[in-house]
C-alpha cells in the first residue's frame, strides 16, 4: 500500500531557462537604446563659431564669456552703457571683478 505522503508528492517540473531568456531580452533592449542614440554634437557641429570680442557684446552676451555670471554681466553692461554703446579694454579694466585672469581667457578666446 502507498504510502499517503508519497502519493501527495509529484516531481516537480524541470525549470525553464528563464534567465537565459530575459537576459537576451535585456541585451537587445540595450543594443536597440545604443542604436536609437544620436551622438552628442561637437562644437564645430552645433553651430557657427561665434567670436566673443568684450567690444562688441551687450546685455545678456557678457554671459557668453568664461567666468562671467550674472552680476557680473549686469556690471559689464552698465560699464558699456556709461561709456557710450562700446566698451574698450581700458573700460573693462575698470569693472569690479574683472582681473588680469580672466582678460587673459577673454583674449585668448579673440585669438582662435
Amino acid at each position: 500500500m502507498p504510502d499517503e505522503d508519497s502519493e501527495q508528492r509529484r516531481p516537480r517540473p524541470a525549470p525553464r531557462p528563464l534567465g537565459a531568456g530575459l537576459l537576451l531580452i535585456g541585451a537587445l533592449a540595450v543594443v536597440r537604446a545604443w542604436m536609437a542614440a544620436a551622438p552628442p554634437p561637437s562644437a564645430w557641429t552645433a553651430g557657427e563659431v561665434i567670436n566673443l570680442d568684450v567690444e562688441s557684446l551687450s546685455g545678456e552676451d557678457f554671459r557668453l564669456l568664461p567666468g562671467v555670471g550674472e552680476a557680473l554681466a549686469q556690471r559689464l553692461e552698465a560699464a558699456r552703457v556709461a561709456a557710450g554703446g562700446t566698451l574698450t579694454e581700458s573700460d573693462v579694466s575698470r569693472v569690479s571683478g574683472v582681473g588680469p585672469s580672466l582678460r587673459r581667457r577673454w583674449s585668448a578666446l579673440r585669438s582662435r
